[in-house]
């Protein structure tokens, strides 16, 4: 166990006290720093003041063609306030505007049909389903004034408002998807950044002279679990230095986000209000030290630096089914596979983390989900152990892995 605490502080003190680490984290920090403070870096660049969301800017201008003397500038700009409207005088001339960049949004208004022309890189903002809400709410208008419906009444009945109150029962789906979300991308990114560290750290190894007297004296056990566990906090370390910041800083400039962009502050705020992210932070681990090992493992097997990408494509590709398994878990966390797949090694950490968080798994399923996936890391790791024992006396060309398990057999 001494070996193990030594092994382990010598790989996380060897990650990150030299100066790329250093300089790499604050990088990235800083610019996802100033991602987190964009409203107001750029209410800064648009005047400030104390609203920086009400800097004076040029409104991109907006045409349409009236078929139905309803419409005019000003009931447009009420509905749709950020163009400046103008009328037009043949539809056919918005197509060709809109291609030639002369302004950014036309609209044909005729009495049962509206038609919304936008730049193609525009549409999937669904801006457009607001001007059929405005035809909907000027023909229902129309048809109660020409039945002697007074004026008052008709905008008395168009002002009507329900209140709407949603009661989630269960698990939040909403907060739940984008939690399972935010942590397997994480995990891609980190399993892959550092699970390459892990494998390229055994693999050159090797090289060194005194590589055999210390597998001997320190154990393989000690060398793989100290090696993989203190790039694995390591990893941890500069992943939360970067990530905690920029998180905190738009947790406390929610109010800025929801106004620059509804969507980004609605999922920051769906975030830190889920009740899964310690469920999500284990399971994350899990995922983690399981695909480390086996970087680690493979690793070992290799006898040149360009056979080290080799390696690495089997733990990737695992990953990556593991990836899409977990992510059709996230709109089916019922389905059988997904069921069966939250038990099996390499699986299990996402998919159960991907289902527990869309809805109401058993404890007794999570717990077993989390001890088996703990077993077998376990397993892997002391599997891997092995393997490394036998891999890096190897010399010459790169074993298979059929002949690994038998040199394994035969030790």
């Amino acid at each position: 166990m001494r070996n193990f605490f030594t092994v382990l502080k010598f790989e996380y003190l060897g990650m990150v006290r030299p100066k790329g680490f250093l300089i790499s984290t604050i990088l990235f920090m800083g610019i996802l720093l100033a991602a987190a403070n964009l409203p107001l870096i750029m209410g800064l660049f648009q005047g400030g003041g104390d609203d920086v969301y009400a800097a004076d800017y040029e409104r991109p201008v907006g045409v349409f063609y009236d078929a139905t003397d309803w419409y005019s500038e000003e009931v447009l700009a009420v509905w749709s306030p950020e163009f400046a409207w103008e009328p037009i005088a043949s539809p056919a001339d918005i197509e060709a505007g809109l291609e030639e960049g002369a302004f950014a949004i036309g609209l044909v208004l005729e009495m049962d049909n509206v038609r919304v022309y936008m730049p193609g890189g525009d549409w999937m903002g669904g801006g457009h389903f607001g001007f059929y809400e405005m035809a909907r709410s000027m023909a229902q208008s129309v048809t109660l004034a020409q039945a002697g419906v007074d004026e008052g009444t008709i905008t008395a009945v168009l002002a009507t408002d329900p209140a709407m109150e949603l009661i989630i029962v269960g698990r939040d789906g909403g907060q739940s998807y984008w939690v399972a979300l935010v942590f397997t991308i994480l995990l891609m990114l980190v399993v892959s950044i550092f699970g390459a560290v892990v494998a390229q750290s055994v693999s050159t190894e090797k090289t060194s002279k005194a590589i055999e007297l210390l597998t001997i004296s320190t154990g393989p056990n000690s060398l793989i679990f100290g090696k993989v566990i203190g790039v694995g906090l390591a990893a941890i370390t500069q992943f939360g230095l970067m990530l905690v910041p920029a998180f905190l800083v738009i947790y406390f400039n929610l109010d800025h986000w929801h106004e620059f962009s509804p969507m980004v502050g609605g999922i920051v705020e769906m975030v830190f209000a889920s009740n899964v992210l310690g469920l999500a932070f284990v399971f994350f681990l899990l995922s983690f030290f399981t695909y480390a090992f086996v970087f680690a493992a493979l690793g070992s097997t290799v006898t040149r630096a360009e056979d080290l990408s080799s390696v690495q494509s089997l733990p990737s590709f695992l990953l990556m089914i593991a990836y899409y398994v977990s992510f059709s878990a996230l709109f089916a966390p019922d389905a059988i596979h997904v069921q069966i797949l939250s038990y099996v090694p390499f699986f299990s950490p996402l998919v159960m983390m991907a289902r527990a968080t869309m809805t109401e798994v058993p404890v007794t399923e999570i717990a077993l989900s989390a001890g088996v996936s703990f077993l077998y890391v376990l397993g892997l790791g002391f599997l891997s152990a092995k393997i490394y024992r036998v891999g890096v006396m190897l010399t010459g060309n790169r074993p298979s892995l059929r002949q690994i398990f038998k040199m394994l057999r035969a030790g």
